[in-house]
């Protein structure tokens, strides 16, 4: 297979973006890290865009509209952002704030701390928000026993410059124990850099039936590190949730669900995960011009743990895909995982007609390196790092290793268990992301391949399976729709 390219965006002229990406990185407009409190076709038989799509599961716009009532309002501010603040500062526990229909611009963020209430506008369209700042919501947690909040029938846009809906947990020192929903809403941002739905800290919930039209930065973010991690070998950011157990198929992570996510002009990173551990399931999406991303463990912090990719469709266009030699519509650097009946059209790159994963590991060498202190590279020489091979193999938080160990036991001599990331039923037809007929024909593209194998190791372990139309053994998805979408609130 001819060497992968990275996204190409020229579309934007700037050099240094294409570099940045080229390294990985999405840094925020202003060169930060990240969002502060505030105060921070392949021939698919014919079908249609819009029948791929209906067939994924993923929304129309008249779909997503609307989100349910979910009970009466308790208090419903006159859609200025002081009123809003002010009403969300008076609501306890399991109140609804509802926003009226109306195009409104805030000059501040609106935002609260340890509260589980639910702040609802009138549906896309209806209640739309210009901000012109750092954030439109940034939600707190600094209690455990909190973080069960909904955000809800709004249209964001504007020249918003962090995040769009930012949640941050990273003062706990496990994780909060609510379960956040932001469903039923528009981003509309065709021009600059932001984050969608950004978060900080240990947290899992749903953030579902949102269209996306989206620029540059990722559409949904995590960083999953809190106060226990520190920027050391010992303990980096990452490592508490990279001690927790594996966990396929429940409950214990951030569900991305029937979103539609559509490029204008450049690629859209529909979803990345840096600066800490994160744990996706990626299920009954539609993205178009776009893919799904996660960093590799690097410097001071654990990479992407938990990637379980099932039932999307993945459109190629001019800003990303057949147009420009893009053959990827996942590329993973870091954790294991499942994937499966995905459907891909318009996906390919020069001298492969077929869709396939990128797989790789920079510590290892892989896409040219990054050998960053404190974890320097996986080369044979470092305590954290399996060293079952001399070249260091398995690397820590590679492509199929998982989770379930602190640094401090993997640096007294204990190994990061070897869970195979596994690929099935993916293909070029429509009918692939149903679960239906399918050809199975996507490959892995894997860098370096000393490191990544689908070929035994010395000890007999492999890093990913190509599995046919097998699914992993044992392996059973989490309920479908999640929970969230069929409980009344709260």
């Amino acid at each position: 297979m001819p060497t992968p390219k990275v996204p190409h965006f020229a579309a934007i002229g700037l050099a240094a973006v294409i570099a940045a990406f080229a390294c990985g990185e999405f840094r925020q407009t202003d060169g930060s890290a990240g969002p502060q409190p505030p105060g921070d076709r392949q021939d698919d038989g014919g079908a249609s865009d819009a029948a791929v799509v209906a067939e994924a599961g993923g929304e129309t716009t008249t779909d997503a509209a609307t989100p349910p009532p979910d009970g009466p309002c308790d208090l419903t501010s006159d859609g200025s952002a002081a009123n809003t603040q002010s009403l969300i500062d008076a609501a306890s526990d399991g109140n609804i704030v509802c926003v009226p229909a109306g195009t409104f611009t805030w000059d501040k963020t609106v935002g609260w701390t340890s509260k589980n209430i639910f702040v609802r506008g009138a549906g896309i369209d209806k209640t739309t928000i210009t901000r012109n700042g750092p954030y439109s919501f940034y939600v707190g947690v600094a209690d455990a026993t909190k973080g069960h909040f909904r955000i809800s029938g709004f249209t964001f846009t504007g020249t918003t410059t962090q995040a769009v809906v930012a949640y941050s947990s990273e003062g706990l020192v496990s994780k909060a124990s609510g379960l956040f929903r932001v469903d039923h809403n528009k981003f509309l941002y065709t021009s600059d850099e932001r984050t969608g739905v950004d978060l900080r800290g240990v947290a899992y919930g749903l953030i579902d039936h949102n269209l996306f039209t989206w620029h540059f930065g990722f559409a949904v973010h995590i960083a999953a590190f809190n106060a226990s991690d520190a920027c050391t070998a010992e303990k980096p950011s990452g490592n508490w949730i990279n001690s927790q157990p594996l966990d396929l198929g429940t409950a214990n992570a951030v569900y991305i669900e029937d979103n539609t996510i559509t490029s204008t002009g450049v690629p859209a990173a529909a979803y990345d995960t840096s600066a800490g551990g994160g744990r996706a399931v990626f299920r009954h999406n539609t993205v178009t011009g776009g893919f799904y991303y996660s960093h590799w463990t690097r410097g001071c912090e654990i990479g992407g743990i938990l990637h379980e990719i099932y039932n999307n469709a993945w459109i190629g266009n001019a800003d990303y895909g057949i147009a420009t030699g893009a053959g990827y519509p996942i590329r993973l650097e870091a954790g294991t995982g499942v994937i499966f009946n995905n459907y891909a059209t318009s996906f390919n790159t020069a001298g492969s007609t077929t869709p396939y994963v990128f797989v790789d590991d920079r510590r290892a060498g892989g896409s040219g390196g990054e050998p960053l202190a404190p974890l320097l590279p996986c080369d044979g020489s470092h305590p954290w790092d399996g060293n079952i091979e001399a070249n260091g193999w398995p690397c820590l938080g590679q492509i199929g290793r998982g989770p379930g160990k602190s640094l401090a036991e993997l640096i007294a001599g204990e190994q990061q268990p070897s869970v195979p990331l596994y690929l099935w039923n993916n293909g070029v037809e429509s009918s692939c992301a149903t679960g239906n007929a399918c050809k199975d024909s996507w490959t892995v593209y894997a860098d370096p391949a000393s490191h990544i194998k689908a070929t035994p190791h010395s000890n007999g372990e492999v890093d990913y399976l190509l599995n046919g139309a097998t699914p992993k053994p044992g392996y059973a998805p989490y309920t479908y729709p999640h929970p969230l979408v069929t409980t009344p609130w709260p």
